[in-house]
């Protein structure tokens, strides 16, 4: 196991208001086990969870449970709907990893941009 883990989000920005009910409208990453990201993280087993916070990174702005999409290959996916981004602002984003036992937090941040929505 990883000492840390180390995400790739694949949006930067996102607007609150703008989403859709289609599948389609996710936020999505891939999780690694290496700084490089060239070793993929495999989340068998784990519940991954996407965390923005703001300023000290100390408070969760925003914590919700995504869906690996493949496993194996450490992507995960969060569905978008009313009420799941929050408030306009810059946060700071990382992922969470945990089962029995065991908690994995990546050593990495993204920041992510929510915009108020059109």
């Amino acid at each position: 196991m990883p000492l840390g883990i180390y995400v790739n989000i694949d949006q930067s920005i996102i607007y609150n208001d703008n989403y859709s009910d289609v599948s389609g409208f996710r936020l999505t990453g891939t999780i690694y086990s290496d700084i490089g990201k060239t070793a993929v993280f495999d989340t068998t087993g784990y519940t991954i969870k996407l965390r923005f916070s703001q300023g000290n990174g100390k408070a969760d702005a925003f914590n919700q449970t995504c869906t690996a999409l493949v496993a194996a290959s450490g992507t995960f996916y969060l569905q978008v709907t009313t009420n799941t981004l929050p408030t306009a602002g810059l946060y700071l984003a990382h992922v969470e990893l945990s089962k029995t036992g065991s908690v994995i937090t990546s050593l990495n941040r993204n920041e992510m941009l929510v915009r108020r929505g059109p």
